[in-house]
């Protein structure tokens, strides 16, 4: 019988060595030590509970429930396959009317609508096809962003065999918000045909238009009448007491912020600095007595931010240098050879570019003492856990990481810079006389444990390491070895089969791996948070200066709520007395 060739062959020229392939096929991954996900999964669903990074739009609810209660409105089937054609086409033509709205509104609307890739191309056609394959995704941004967040406020009821539902439903409480936003549109052609169910014809753009001026995401603020009353109480109000305390403080600690650099927009790194420096080009943020809590809350979360980009940093400096002594990988380091390289680094920092920073000269040798008595006295570190920290533009936390984030080097004064940054924070959030300030962020503190470097844990071990009196060098080695190889290493076994290791020990060598390790923030829904407080008529957007607060927005501020009942009342009738026919 004879073969037929194999597409790929074993062997040198190849694949290298059979002994040398990798058993797993490699992968890009992301978060290689884990620390991403603490922040996503853990803090910031603490401080914003029921708004995630890509839960942009309020208004989506809004539609989301419109959708689903026409859906049981039908004689259809009960089943994804049944929604997934009722939907499509309803979403793809809301998708198109955004792009289309020509409302004065619409100027200040961030991006975010579901489907504006594939969509926005077509934004100048004079009609639109409903049936256009606007996304990937079968069920579009109901299933991709907004299902879990829309169940975590009180407005559906996602499908489980432990409920009995068939398929998702809208809770009363959807129901108002659908029959509100279902009133805001209904004079409208397209809101015609949809009840007609005719989507098969293409709709014309002016219908588009017609529907965008009254459905559009950014009519929300002066949907008065519709459905923009019962979204503020839903964000105010609904949910867990925890879920909707720490929210509605969060959202008002936006609407303080607003008021920082009146003269110019506000951004998502500036948005950082104010939570965390409580200053900004001069300005600077005084909470409100009553906001204290969230604000250090908020302080605490951007501290995890910095800690965590200093070890993905140096993972980032730990692979590229390796990758440069490895012949991109094809040999062994040994670690023997990683404490020369770092004592090497730093003993040539003296000479490496200037990173804008005013790092002192230093050697392998120097001691960490000296050195951190050197950063004591260039960065004011006295301050309290909730006040002002002055900057130092050439030497703080966010100085050091914007040098090491726009200087995209591997030499000592980066590693040098990394050092520092871990030292600071130790001093902000890891000193025993910090434990009292932090009493009530303990939990925030600790997230991560053991297996995902908590903040905690690691500054307990800081403390007892610089008891022995470590050079940098040290310092350096024991944080490369101790936290980055070892926490790398874990979180990639863990991804197996998926293969995402950066290095990884082999006995007493190291092998790299030939793939980019990114050093970056996580999202810090500052994006989602301000949009929602502009959306929802409090506040004029935050991405153009001279923002005010509308006289809600004032109110919420000023009195901690608005008044609650409009969801409920709006929900009351859908609500099931017991006393209709079964």
């Amino acid at each position: 019988m004879t073969r037929k060739p194999q597409s790929t062959t074993w062997g040198w020229a190849d694949t290298g060595p059979v002994w040398g392939a990798r058993a797993f096929t490699p992968k890009s991954g992301q978060d290689h030590l884990g620390l991403g996900s603490v922040s996503s999964d853990r803090i910031l669903p603490t401080l914003s509970p029921g708004i995630n990074v890509l839960t942009i739009h309020p208004r989506y609810w809004s539609f989301y429930s419109w959708i689903l209660d026409d859906f049981w409105a039908t004689d259809l089937l009960r089943t994804r396959s049944a929604f997934q054609n009722f939907y499509r086409p309803r979403e793809a033509l809301f998708a198109m009317a955004c792009h289309v709205c020509d409302a004065p509104e619409h100027q200040s609307m961030v991006a975010n609508v579901v489907g504006s890739r594939r969509v926005g191309s077509r934004a100048n056609d004079t009609a639109f096809d409903p049936q256009f394959d606007y996304i990937k995704e079968a069920l579009g941004g109901y299933s991709l962003y907004y299902r879990s967040a829309m169940e975590l406020t009180g407005v559906l009821v996602v499908a489980r065999p432990t409920n009995g539902f068939p398929f998702d439903a809208p809770t009363p409480y959807g129901r108002g918000l659908a029959a509100a936003y279902r009133a805001a549109v209904s004079d409208s052609r397209l809101a015609a045909r949809l009840e007609n169910g005719d989507l098969v014809a293409p709709v014309a753009r002016d219908v588009l238009v017609e529907f965008a001026r009254k459905g559009c995401l950014c009519q929300l603020g002066i949907a008065n009448n519709y459905d923009l009353p019962l979204l503020q109480d839903l964000f105010l109000h609904s949910g867990a007491p925890a879920e909707i305390a720490s929210r509605g403080e969060t959202l008002r600690l936006l609407l303080d912020l607003s008021q920082c650099t009146p003269a110019e927009a506000i951004k998502e790194q500036d948005f950082r600095q104010l939570v965390y420096f409580r200053a900004l080009e001069g300005d600077v943020y005084t909470s409100r007595t009553e906001l204290v809590d969230v604000a250090r809350r908020w302080r605490v979360y951007q501290g995890r931010e910095y800690f965590g980009y200093a070890f993905n940093r140096l993972l980032r400096w730990l692979t590229r240098r390796g990758l440069l002594e490895t012949d991109a990988g094809l040999t062994l380091q040994s670690r023997i050879r990683l404490r020369e390289l770092v004592a090497e680094s730093l003993d040539q920092s003296v000479n490496d570019e200037d990173l804008g920073l005013d790092l002192p000269e230093v050697e392998a040798e120097t001691a960490v003492s000296d050195f951190l008595d050197y950063l004591k006295g260039e960065v004011n570190l006295d301050a309290s856990a909730d006040e002002i920290w002055p900057r130092n533009e050439a030497l703080d936390e966010h100085a050091l990481y914007v040098a090491c984030r726009d200087y995209d080097l591997d030499d000592g004064k980066t590693l040098l810079a990394l050092i520092a940054l871990v030292l600071l924070l130790r001093e902000r959030f890891g000193l025993p006389s910090r434990v009292a300030e932090y009493a009530q962020e303990r939990g925030l503190l600790s997230e991560g444990g053991a297996l995902r470097i908590g903040m905690t844990r690691f500054m307990h071990l800081l403390n007892q390491r610089l008891l022995r009196q470590p050079t940098l060098a040290e310092l350096a080695e024991w944080l490369i070895q101790d936290f980055v190889i070892v926490q790398h290493e874990r979180v990639a076994t863990a991804k197996l089969p998926d293969d995402t290791y950066r290095v990884r020990r082999v006995g007493d060598n190291l092998r790299f791996f030939p793939q980019e390790v990114p050093a970056v923030f996580n999202d810090s829904r500052f994006l989602a948070l301000s949009t929602i407080v502009h959306e929802l008529g409090w506040v004029s957007t935050f991405r153009e200066p001279d923002r005010s607060l509308t006289a809600t927005g004032r109110a919420l501020l000023a009195n901690g709520d608005l008044p609650s009942g409009a969801l409920d009342e709006a929900a009351a009738a859908y609500e099931f007395s017991g006393s209709e026919p079964v």
